[in-house]
């Protein structure tokens, strides 16, 4: 039987987004660790996402997300968390940052065949490059 959503949408709260990335982060550490690489590029995504939607609350403060902006899509949520001028000028990340956020579509986020072991780790190496940039730019 389907569950309803109990939170509405543009109800989750910005302080949920930051504990659930750190969280996610630490899990997909773990997952890595074990050689569970789908889930360890998910998870790793995932951090990456909803810290970007922190960074929104933060930056707009604002406790809740906006409706608008519960989207899985990095290339909208980077300039609302007023990051983008910063990844502009920051040319290595901004390559990096450019191939995963092309990649997490649901053909990453949804893998089906396990990725190659260095494939695996250059992809989840990536998203912990993107995850402390975005972490260090919004201290």
């Amino acid at each position: 039987m389907a569950h309803k959503r109990r939170t509405a949408p543009g109800g989750t709260r910005g302080s949920v987004f930051k504990e659930v990335a750190r969280i996610r982060r630490e899990d997909a550490a773990v997952l890595f660790e074990s050689r569970r690489y789908r889930g360890a590029i998910y998870l790793a995504g995932y951090a990456v996402e909803c810290l970007l939607k922190w960074a929104i609350t933060d930056r707009c403060e604002i406790t809740y997300l906006p409706a608008e902006l519960e989207t899985h899509d990095w290339d909208t949520l980077l300039p609302e968390a007023g990051l983008a001028n910063s990844l502009r000028t920051n040319h290595p990340l901004r390559a990096v940052y450019s191939e995963l956020a092309e990649l997490w579509g649901p053909e990453l986020r949804y893998l089906s065949k396990e990725p190659a072991p260095r494939e695996a780790e250059r992809l989840y190496q990536q998203m912990e490059q993107v995850y402390r940039w975005v972490n260090e730019e919004t201290l």
